[in-house]
């Protein structure tokens, strides 16, 4: 087999041949992938495709992304190979060469989401571990276990600066979103929950929700980190169908202190879209979370819809905060 490495931005033909060929295999669009594949994002991330051919028929694929401002993260996606290939080592082939690469640049942590077993197979004696109650899988270089990593790489620090979110968190935001926090409901924007609660079943399909909140300038998103560079909050702001704007977020549990900073970000965001009401869901029993928006000027104006986390339904608070005009 013909082995290739290629960065982007992919030619034209080439872009249109991988996302037909990523299409019929997952079933799902990849209109929305374009600019990464064309090299829209490379001013914040390095994007690399590794390719297999047998006689021209393209037999599989992987997509390593490096942060280019947080090098010691990775995200590994469009892991693919045709029925007609399977069972002969092209998708080993092609995460070694990615995870040979990755760690090469000096990388520290690589994620990858599956929920197939037969994937899952692979993945395993390429090095990857699962991480608690998620379809994300970690592999790290200096061999720790994704428990420990994760506890040291968001551990606890003061100094936090809020910024409106850019592609640049694409995979900082997913040792963020795969760590455990006592709240259930993290975001009820996008919505995100903690794995304390639900299982989080997305990897590389996390950043596509903030990305999508935005981009119609009906909404926005901002994130906090550290003095180093590390994602530690994300908060959302959403114009709703009733002159409201939807606002939530959340910090690792290490930075709390930053929660407030955080959404009153967001809240600015929808005051300045001229609405005559702030709202936010919150799950009824996050009353840490319900007691930190009463202290922003939200008062709790009745039940809302409930969250379905897994099987489990777990009720909701409405909230409110009116804008004097």
């Amino acid at each position: 087999m013909d082995f290739t490495r290629i960065e982007t931005p992919l030619a034209a033909d080439l872009t249109g041949e991988l996302s037909a060929f990523w299409e019929e295999i997952f079933a799902s669009s990849y209109a929305g992938f374009r600019n990464q594949m064309v090299g829209g994002e490379n001013a914040y991330n390095q994007d690399i495709f590794y390719l297999l051919r047998e006689e021209g028929v393209l037999a599989g694929t992987t997509h390593l992304t490096i942060a280019r401002h947080h090098r010691e993260l990775g995200g590994l996606g469009e892991v693919a190979t045709p029925p007609a290939f399977r069972q002969r080592g092209v998708a080993t082939r092609l995460c070694t060469a990615s995870r040979d690469e990755f760690q090469g640049q000096g990388g520290q942590a690589l994620f990858l989401g599956t929920g197939n077993s037969d994937a899952a197979r692979v993945y395993s004696r390429v090095g990857y571990r699962q991480i608690d109650n998620a379809n994300v899988w970690l592999v790290i270089t200096g061999g720790e276990t994704p428990d420990t990593f994760l506890q040291q790489y968001l551990a606890g620090g003061r100094a936090v600066t809020v910024s409106q979110g850019t592609v640049d968190s694409r995979i900082p935001m997913i040792p963020l979103m795969v760590s455990p926090h006592p709240w259930r409901v993290l975001d009820a924007n996008t919505p995100m929950f903690s794995t304390r609660y639900a299982l989080q079943k997305s990897c590389m399909g996390l950043y596509p929700r903030y990305e999508r909140l935005a981009q119609d300038g009906r909404g926005a998103w901002f994130g906090a980190t550290t003095d180093q560079g590390r994602l530690v909050g994300l908060a959302t702001a959403r114009l709703d169908s009733a002159a409201g704007c939807q606002v939530d977020g959340f910090t690792h549990e290490n930075y709390r202190h930053a929660w407030i900073e955080l959404l009153q970000s967001a809240i600015a965001w929808g005051m300045g879209k001229d609405v005559t009401k702030l709202r936010a869901t919150v799950a009824q029993d996050d009353t840490e979370k319900a007691a930190l928006f009463e202290s922003l000027g939200f008062l709790r104006t009745g039940a809302g819809n409930a969250f379905h986390l897994d099987e489990v339904e777990v009720p909701s608070l409405q909230m409110e905060r009116s804008l004097a005009r």
